[in-house]
């Protein structure tokens, strides 16, 4: 079980599987009577320490199910690797797919985790050959990966962007044909999509607009959401102590009301 389907003092994240999926996501389970809406992506969807996380709310706004397949810490990976999230995705009305860091996805320098796509796995020939004073015995995680690579030489790590860009939007745009209902974006973030590729934010390293522009053709539309308030003072307190500093790196309940109004307002015309 991953880290998606554990659970704090004060919410029940009441995980669980569709399809024989092999990912757990965030519950109460949600019938696949057509019509429903599909939300993937990462923390973005799934809604750590929020009660209800926008997808619940745009059942509400909408009146028709909305499935959270949200799951922390993944990247697109996660559901080309797994049929049945895959098949619950393809057979929605609408789907709304949150943009998630491209590091996160297997390319020719590396490999990640099939599920838990923030994990890596191994280093490719061309990387070690790229890299040759680098110990990848010593690396578990994708960020902490590349943070490596980009300390030990910058110009160097811009191969390793423009390789994990390309694959991103190659995933991306394999994953999106494999949708038979309408496709929107969503940018959620506190900051608009960057005109030049991040190399150092908390999460969505690598992207930037003219990566997703490429993608713009071949959905209905693109969402971008950038909340007045990302986490209130008010909205820890819910949050166990321990906690406190991942809460902080993560959407609060009035960010997910923002992007919940903002999604409903695009897909009721699809439905």
């Amino acid at each position: 079980m991953d880290i998606s389907s554990t659970r704090n003092q004060s919410i029940d994240y009441a995980p669980c599987r569709y399809g024989g999926s092999r990912l757990w996501f965030r519950g109460p389970r949600r019938s696949l009577r057509s019509p429903y809406v599909a939300c993937l992506g990462g923390c973005g969807v799934y809604g750590r320490f929020v009660e209800r996380p926008w997808t619940q709310q745009v059942e509400t706004h909408v009146g028709s199910t909305a499935v959270n397949l949200g799951v922390e810490n993944s990247g697109i990976d996660a559901y080309l690797n797994d049929p049945g999230a895959l098949a619950t995705a393809a057979n929605a009305r609408v789907v709304v797919i949150q943009l998630t860091g491209s590091h996160n996805t297997s390319n020719r320098y590396y490999s990640t985790h099939p599920r838990r796509n923030d994990r890596f796995l191994k280093a490719s020939p061309s990387l070690i050959s790229l890299y040759p004073e680098m110990d990848f015995t010593e690396v578990h995680f994708t960020r902490h990966l590349l943070t490596r690579l980009h300390a030990i030489c910058p110009d160097r790590f811009d191969m390793v962007t423009r390789e994990a860009q390309s694959a991103w939007q190659a995933r991306m745009r394999t994953l999106v044909s494999q949708m038979n209902g309408d496709v929107f974006l969503l940018w959620f973030a506190r900051e608009a999509l960057p005109d030049q590729p991040n190399v150092d934010a908390s999460d969505d390293l690598f992207l930037e607009r003219a990566l997703v522009d490429g993608l713009v053709p071949h959905v209905r539309r693109m969402i971008e959401v950038l909340p007045s308030v990302w986490r209130a003072a008010d909205e820890f307190l819910d949050v166990p102590p321990l906690e406190m500093s991942r809460a902080a790196h993560l959407p609060g309940p009035k960010a997910h009301k923002d992007v919940a109004d903002a999604v409903a307002q695009a897909i009721i015309p699809a439905l």
